[in-house]
Order: C-alpha cells, then sequence, then structure tokens
C-alpha cells in the first residue's frame, strides 16, 4: 500500500534549533517516528505566515525551504519534485518529504519570488493562511474581517499567481483560501484543484471547512481533497469542552510561554503540553471517518485523502497521538465495509492520480 499524508507543520520545531532527526518526546512527528510508521509521503510545509522580526518573509520561508530540503541528506529519506522520485522512493523503501508552501507572504507581492519557489521545487502552492494579502483573501479574513480587506477574492496579480503554478505543474492548494478566492480559482483553474487539510463544512461548520457546493467543484476538476482531522474542524461540539481544558490550564500554559522567546517556541511549547491535556476530551477516530464517507458519498472514492497537519495542531482524535497511528485510519474504514482497493485510494492512491495528470 502507498500511503501519504498532505500536510506537516514540522518545520516550526526545526525553526527553534529542535533536532527533529531522530526520535523526540513530543509532536506528532520526527523523522525516524516517519520512517517507522506506514507513512510513504509526507507533505512538509513551508509556513512563513508569522515570521521573526528581524528577517523579510521571503528570507524567512528560504530559510525553511533550506531546513526542509536538507533533510535528503537522511538516510532512508528522499525530497522529491517529479512523480517519478516519489515512485522510486517507494521501491527503495524511502521517505518522501516534497515540499509545499502555505500562505503566500513570502512572494512580497513579487511575481519572482513565487518563480524562485518553483525552481527549487515546489510540490503545491496554497496562497493564503489565515492572513488575507494584498492579492488574495483568505477564508479567516472573508469570515471575520471583510470590511477591511484590500481585495475580496483574487486581483489580476492573484490570478498572475495561479496561473504560473500551473504552468510549471504545481498544484494549487484551496485549504484556508476564502469562498470568493476559491471560486475565482475554480473559474481560471486549467488543472486538478487540491485541497490538502480541510474537513466537511455541513458536518462541522467552521470557516476551514469546504461546503457541498466546492467539494462537488474540487470534484469537476478531477481534483483531490484531503480531510483534516483536528477536533475544532470534524467536531461542532469540541470548542466548549476544549476552552474548560484550557481555562483550566491557563496559568501554566502562561508559565510555559513566557520561557520561550519566539512566537514559535511560545506557540509551540503550549501545543505540546494541550495535546497530552486535551486527549481525555477529544472526539474519535469514528467522527473524523465520518467526513470521509460524506465526501465518498457525494462524489465518489477517488477524491479523498488525508491531511493530517501534523505538528499543527494542539489535538487528534482520541487513540490517535502521533504519525504511528496513522493507519488506524484505515483499520476505521475497513470496519465500516470499504473494501482493500478502496482503503488504498484514500490513504495514498487518489493523490497519486491527481500527481498522475499534473506532472507526467
Amino acid at each position: 500500500m502507498f500511503v501519504a499524508d498532505l500536510h506537516n507543520d514540522l518545520v516550526q520545531r526545526m525553526m527553534i534549533g529542535e533536532d527533529v532527526t531522530k526520535n523526540t518526546s513530543s509532536g506528532h512527528t520526527d523523522i525516524e517516528r516517519l520512517k517507522l510508521s506506514a507513512i510513504d509521503l509526507e507533505v512538509m510545509i513551508v509556513w512563513a505566515s508569522e515570521k521573526d522580526a528581524n528577517t523579510s518573509y521571503f528570507e524567512f520561508a528560504s530559510k525553511m525551504y533550506d531546513k526542509l530540503k536538507a533533510l535528503e541528506k537522511v538516510e532512508g529519506v528522499s525530497v522529491p519534485i517529479t512523480l517519478n522520485d516519489i515512485k522510486t522512493a517507494k521501491q527503495n523503501n524511502q521517505l518522501s518529504l516534497p515540499i509545499a508552501m502555505e500562505g503566500g507572504e513570502a512572494l512580497e507581492n513579487k511575481i519572482e519570488n513565487l518563480e524562485y519557489f518553483i525552481n527549487k521545487g515546489l510540490f503545491y502552492f496554497g496562497p493564503t493562511w489565515n492572513h488575507s494579502l494584498d492579492w488574495v483573501s483568505s477564508g479567516y479574513g472573508e469570515t471575520h474581517k471583510q470590511s477591511s480587506l484590500k481585495t475580496v477574492g483574487l486581483n489580476k496579480f492573484g490570478i498572475d499567481v495561479i496561473h504560473l503554478c500551473q504552468e510549471n505543474r504545481v498544484l494549487v492548494d484551496m485549504s484556508h483560501i476564502g469562498e470568493k478566492s476559491f471560486w475565482d480559482t475554480i473559474a481560471i483553474t486549467k488543472q486538478p484543484i487540491i485541497a490538502s487539510h480541510s474537513s466537511v463544512y455541513k458536518l462541522c461548520p467552521h470557516f476551514r471547512n469546504l461546503k457541498d457546493d466546492q467539494i462537488v467543484a474540487i470534484k469537476n476538476t478531477n481534483g483531490f481533497i484531503g480531510l483534516n482531522p483536528y477536533p475544532f474542524f470534524i467536531d461542532p461540539t469540541f470548542k466548549s469542552r476544549e476552552q474548560k481544558v484550557r481555562t483550566a490550564f491557563k496559568e501554566q500554559l502562561n508559565e510555559l510561554a513566557d520561557k520561550q522567546e519566539t512566537t514559535a517556541g511560545k506557540w509551540i511549547v503550549k501545543q505540546h503540553f494541550l495535546q497530552k491535556e486535551l486527549s481525555s476530551v477529544c472526539p474519535g477516530m469514528d467522527i473524523f471517518v465520518d467526513h470521509i464517507d460524506y465526501i465518498v458519498k457525494m462524489i465518489g472514492i477517488d477524491y479523498v485523502g488525508v491531511g493530517s497537519d501534523y505538528d499543527g495542531l494542539d489535538c487528534l482524535p482520541k487513540s490517535w497521538n502521533d504519525c504511528m497511528d496513522h493507519m488506524l485510519i484505515a483499520q476505521e474504514l475497513e470496519k465500516r465495509g470499504y473494501t482493500s482497493e478502496e482503503i488504498e485510494k484514500v490513504m495514498g492512491k487518489n493523490i497519486l492520480r491527481v500527481l498522475e495528470e499534473v506532472w507526467a
């Protein structure tokens, strides 16, 4: 079986100096655990939407990219830029760690900055994180700050960004962008569109999730949806339980954060603390697989997969502690009567189908 996971934020831990090549005691992943897991392809994310104060977005993203690229020096690891690279890595029992970008801050409104990262090799490009930019609006921005946005949807520069990505076989990722931006992209796309880590709005009405017409639109591009297991995105009842836990440990969280010098360090230390404390109030794996079921019943088995958001979350569903538990998804699918062939599609073959079309 080929197993693919479409979103991993491990680079943030690398940026604060953690050695993630060895088996660590915190977070959802490190290179050693990923190699021991069933995962064959783990998409690593350059995320520079919140940067260090003494550097530019472009420089910060470049440092992130270089740190991720350096992982190919680790034995048993490949950083692929072609479909053949991915297939060869699988044959050689290597872990594939393609690099993608979430949020277009690093472009700094210059198309040549996008060309720079494309030339280095990008698996996919997500125009926004939660922050809206001059040329594209985010889901958070359209939902909560629309009156202050410079652009709602894509402007001409935004259209140029989408075209440049697709002309260079870079997948365009719809996770995090706003509805207007989504539909503006759908109107101009010439290739399959993906949502790397978003779940179903109908089951959990959160601005990060996909509405039914968006799900169908992605299918109509012959695209792919990687479902996100974050309890906030799969269970509408989770927020109240989470808030009680966060309130109970408010002082400890503040004390931990105060010991960290960087914004990233403060977030990571709180995240790791909450991973343990929130486990008892998280929904079960069945709630996550409900979202897979929903997509399958609506548009078919060929368009759905997993975007775990490992190391970008403070908790996962119960019993899903880290990447070593990734195949619990397959076990739950089997319980529900999915065939071996269907499970293989969800766990990884579906993204290969998209790459066969876009990268071939």
